[in-house]
């Protein structure tokens, strides 16, 4: 279990009590439970790709177009009526192992806090956003397919990148709370703070919210989320416990240091350059392979499961390209945090802190990090932290 520091954040920096950062012993245990939580997410991925494969393949897709057209032949409805058991069935899936990471893996490792009843209230309300957000999507996917069926891989693109944007300003309003509750800070030296950062950034903030994550889990966190009047700033309780002040105000300046860049602008255009790949990559293959399997035509909704494997596929092949553009953004941030905070040196402890409270892998193996992380790994941003550090220290 990991021991619970007796100290909150405190104005003068000094560190709360807590185990040795730099432990061997940690650094094992926590490559360990990287290596099962990946390990478990491969299974996950493996299994729902070969039932998706399973169930088109051997034509059971088809069946089930066939099924719901004879209840009616309407495309929306044939979508929705299509989407509900191969949605329960994914759902499922996703339930099971779920499940499996909170109650064996990080309840294991002592991350996981979360009651049984807590986490099924959780999935439930996971289903019906999620399922909501899906089914928009899908129906759209295909209402542009029927339309389109030439350009609808442009249309998708745009569509797409649009729903995305205003996902990112309703989502602090509409979803997280959903999820967690939010309760606003008072404490003037901690929103003082954290508005001035907003100020030498040219943001305002819509409030300072302090989130009840400990109810969950052990990690702590903190984001900067929404845009113009949905801006707000989120500080998990553990964080607010287990964190001095110098160390919240350095984790927040990174965060502050996206929008200083208008690194959100850029994600947004590379998320829509993901979305013409993926989009002019499945176009490609349904004109070669829309009248194959029983299918009619590349608007057939019992084409769905090829399009997530192949959808999935094309993400992979992109995935390593616009992790080490985000990667870049990262490390600009942390440029500007060490730049910007009152105590730059104070990053280097709360990197160091928040690798251990969520038990992350300070030192993966080069390979993984460069296919699937979008941060620089934990080890890569202490040394730079210390050399920017030592830098100024000598007065370069």
């Amino acid at each position: 279990m990991i021991e619970e520091p007796a100290a909150g954040p405190s104005g003068d920096g000094n560190a709360p009590t807590a185990p040795a950062l730099d432990a061997p012993s940690h650094a094992r245990r926590s490559k360990r439970y990287q290596r099962y939580k990946m390990a478990l997410g491969a299974a996950e991925w493996a299994v729902e790709m070969a039932v998706l494969a399973a169930f088109f393949f051997s034509g059971g897709s088809v069946a089930l177009r066939e099924a719901v057209g004879r209840i009616s032949s309407a495309p929306s409805a044939m979508v929705l009526l299509y989407l509900i058991p191969v949605g329960i069935v994914l759902a499922l899936i996703s339930s099971v192992f779920g499940a499996v990471r909170t109650f064996r893996l990080d309840r294991r490792f002592g991350l996981s806090t979360q009651s049984v009843e807590s986490w099924a209230g959780d999935e439930v309300k996971g289903w019906l956003v999620g399922g909501l957000l899906w089914l928009v999507a899908i129906e759209a996917l295909y209402a542009l397919l029927r339309w389109f069926p030439d350009t609808w891989w442009l249309w998708a693109t745009v569509a797409f990148s649009f729903f995305f944007v205003v996902l990112a300003h309703l989502a602090p309003i509409l979803i997280f709370p959903l999820f967690f509750r939010f309760t606003p800070i008072t404490d003037p030296e901690i929103t003082g703070r954290l508005e001035r950062l907003a100020k030498k950034a040219g943001r305002r903030v819509r409030g300072v919210y302090e989130v009840n994550l400990s109810r969950k889990t052990r990690a702590a966190n903190a984001a900067l989320v929404g845009f113009g009047r949905t801006r707000r700033i989120l500080l998990a309780d553990n964080l607010l416990d287990n964190f001095t002040l110098d160390e919240i105000e350095a984790v927040l300046a990174h965060e502050f240091a996206h929008h200083a860049h208008r690194h959100l602008p850029k994600a947004a255009l590379i998320q829509t350059a993901t979305f013409f790949l993926l989009f002019g990559g499945l176009h490609l293959i349904l004109e070669q392979t829309g009248g194959r399997w029983g299918l009619q035509g590349i608007a057939d909704v019992a084409n769905l499961p090829f399009l997530a494997l192949a959808a999935t596929a094309i993400g992979l092949a992109v995935l390593p390209a616009t992790n080490a553009i985000l990667r870049s953004y990262e490390r600009a941030a942390d440029a500007y945090a060490l730049q910007t905070a009152a105590r730059p040196e104070a990053l280097c402890s709360a990197l160091e802190r928040l690798a251990q409270l969520n038990l992350a892998d300070k030192s993966p193996h080069p390979l993984i990090e460069w296919i699937f992380y979008s941060h620089p790994s934990i080890s890569r941003r202490v040394d730079a932290a210390k050399r920017f550090l030592q830098r100024s220290a000598n007065g370069g």
